[in-house]
């Protein structure tokens, strides 16, 4: 037996790499639960087949979101730092930056901010100050880059190299792109993107670990068009919008979901600035999905 982590999926194969950093091939046993990449699981090994995944260890952490379809999947495990990668091209979404920012919040992971295809911002006037305003607050890094041109892509790098982190965001944005200029090659397949619909093609499949420095990961996720974080209720919305915590707790009422509720401490700290507009707007859009 031995402990491992999960750094790949190929069909119902998984890559694992053990503590002395060697990699195994594995099956899971039918009665485990579905391992992510970031899992830390306990292998039995096999002479004549592959190894086996017994058992998986207790999640720190785990990036889940509603598909398509309405089902829950988990993208990855045990995750340190979350990078959401926005390009001026295909559009970026505000609301999806603030789902992603609450997702990890809520996981109690840290979460940056890169503007990738840097060389596209005039073409598609994206107001770089703007997105300051709104999240230079709130990040842990905003780094202004360009995978094709290699700008940025060292103060990425630094933010990287001691703890696990999870590149995310729409498809077509370049996240397979960064990560290939990371590494210095070419490595990874990485697709066009679609010039009818403006809506990248998926590149990656499954959610991938590549180790980067001594101690660090950087997990490559699939492409998305949309992301739901998993949310029990509109409570749980708030606690993941880092800016609103001040505020909680001063509302004229205990139970305020801080939506049309009068003597709302949070909707009186948009008014006076202290809440950007933008962010407060992603919040009610979030409840509206929430049931309850």
């Amino acid at each position: 037996m031995y402990l491992a982590t999960v750094i790949a999926r190929q069909g119902k194969t998984y890559i694992v790499e053990d503590e002395q950093q060697k990699q195994h091939q594995c099956h899971v046993r039918s009665q485990a639960h579905e391992a992510v990449c970031g899992d830390r699981v306990l292998c039995e090994s096999q002479r004549q087949s592959y190894d086996v995944i017994a058992s998986i260890q207790p999640r720190v952490n785990q990036l889940t979101r509603i598909d398509n379809f309405q089902r829950t999947k988990t993208l990855a495990a045990n995750i340190d730092h979350m990078v959401i990668v926005i390009a001026p091209v295909p559009n970026y979404s505000h609301l999806l930056i603030d789902k992603y920012l609450a997702c990890a919040e809520l996981n109690r992971c840290k979460a940056s901010l890169v503007i990738n295809k840097s060389e596209y911002l005039s073409q598609y006037k994206v107001d770089i100050r703007q997105l300051e305003d709104i999240y230079l607050p709130i990040v842990e890094h905003f780094i202004i880059a360009s995978a094709h041109l290699g700008c940025g892509i060292s103060a990425l790098k630094h933010t990287l190299m001691t703890q696990k982190s999870i590149l995310v965001g729409q498809s077509g944005v370049g996240k397979s792109s960064i990560i290939n200029s990371l590494f210095g090659n070419t490595h990874i397949k990485v697709g066009s993107l679609s010039e009818n619909i403006q809506q990248g093609k998926h590149t990656t499949t499954n959610a991938c670990a590549y180790p980067l420095g001594k101690n660090g990961k950087i997990i490559d996720s699939p492409g998305v068009r949309n992301f739901t974080p998993i949310l029990s209720n509109k409570y749980q919305a708030a606690n993941g919008f880092r800016e609103f915590k001040d505020h909680i707790g001063q509302c004229k009422f205990a139970n305020c979901q801080h939506l049309d509720e009068p003597g709302c401490a949070i909707k009186a700290a948009v008014e006076s600035g202290y809440i950007s507009t933008q962010r407060y707007a992603s919040y009610r859009a979030i409840c509206a999905e929430v049931s309850s």
